[in-house]
């Protein structure tokens, strides 16, 4: 005899199947609507991809090389690469276009990897690539405050990578890279800390008729100078707090410094450098800082200089 209690047994089975049984349905309705409807795309990354600055300029330099391509370039010619460089330092990129075109250069920016920042590059175009002029890197993050000068690379070995490793680590600078070895002109043409018929001579004094301090880098033999790590000088100018920090500094990262406004320092005291007496002129800070081959070459000396160095260029960009 069927009870009330065998009647709900047998009910619930049954009514568990017909709730499963409409889920299943409203599932294939909402599957086929979904189909039905056009997909959205997936988001994809916008815009190029960050820049590696460091490999940018090692492939730069690659072919760098005593009696390499190098052509001296005219008065107007230096001339539109300095308006170029200081059209894009006040934010008017197409002004600095149109001048950087009148010498066959060109101005792009990225978002450079290591730091994520936005960066300006001023270089050759194709069709004029292999004069020897060099390039220019801006940090457009910031207000721009200082310079770094590299105008050996390669000759003063690593030189162009410490630049980029100051470059990154302090903000509100500009890179100044020469574009051949030192030795590749005739008659000391592409030597462009000692000439002033130089794109990089003529951009520096750009920068400088600005206002903004400069650190330029340069590589020694430690046997032209023994017992000495490093040589800080203010060039042909006073020197003052930012020579003496710097100096400092590099002491306590365990390096022994000749400093040029007390003892002599042989022939590494750039008194003669042609971007260091503008800066004398102008009465403007500007340090040059050599380096002996370790504290270039391998990488941890090289990155605690670029540490200390930095230290003098935030100093530099804090200034109101």
């Amino acid at each position: 005899m069927e009870t009330r209690g065998s009647r709900r047994s047998l009910l619930l089975p049954v009514a568990a199947l017909l709730v499963l049984a409409a889920l299943a349905g409203a599932l294939t309705l909402a599957a086929r609507g979904r189909a039905e409807r056009p997909s959205a795309a997936r988001p994809t990354p916008s815009g190029p991809a960050p820049v590696d600055l460091a490999a940018r300029v090692d492939g730069f330099t690659a072919d760098f090389a005593p009696g390499g391509p190098y052509t001296a370039p005219d008065a107007a010619q230096r001339r539109a690469v300095a308006d170029g460089v200081l059209g894009a330092l006040d934010g008017q990129a197409e002004q600095a276009g149109r001048a950087l075109a009148r010498a066959g250069y060109r101005l792009t920016e990225f978002t450079e990897a290591a730091t994520g920042r936005r960066v300006a590059e001023i270089a050759d175009g194709p069709a004029a690539d292999g004069r020897g002029w060099g390039r220019v890197y801006l940090d457009l993050s910031a207000r721009p405050a200082w310079s770094v000068q590299v105008p050996h690379p390669v000759s003063d070995a690593r030189t162009e990578a410490l630049g980029v490793e100051l470059f990154r680590a302090a903000p509100g600078g500009v890179l100044v890279l020469a574009g051949a070895h030192r030795r590749a002109g005739a008659d000391g043409s592409s030597d462009v800390a000692h000439r002033s018929d130089t794109v990089f001579a003529a951009v520096v004094e750009a920068l400088t008729g600005r206002g903004l301090p400069g650190i330029q880098v340069h590589g020694f033999d430690e046997g032209s100078l023994p017992g000495q790590d490093a040589v800080v000088s203010a060039g042909a100018g006073q020197a003052g707090p930012a020579a003496e920090s710097t100096a400092a500094g590099l002491g306590r990262a365990g390096y022994t410094v000749c400093r040029a406004w007390r003892e002599k320092c042989g022939q590494l005291e750039g008194t003669t450098n042609v971007e260091g007496r503008v800066a004398a002129g102008a009465g403007v800070p500007w340090l040059h800082v050599e380096l002996g081959n370790g504290l270039r070459t391998e990488p941890d000396r090289r990155a605690a200089v670029a540490g200390v160095l930095a230290d003098t260029a935030r100093g530099w960009a804090a200034r109101p």
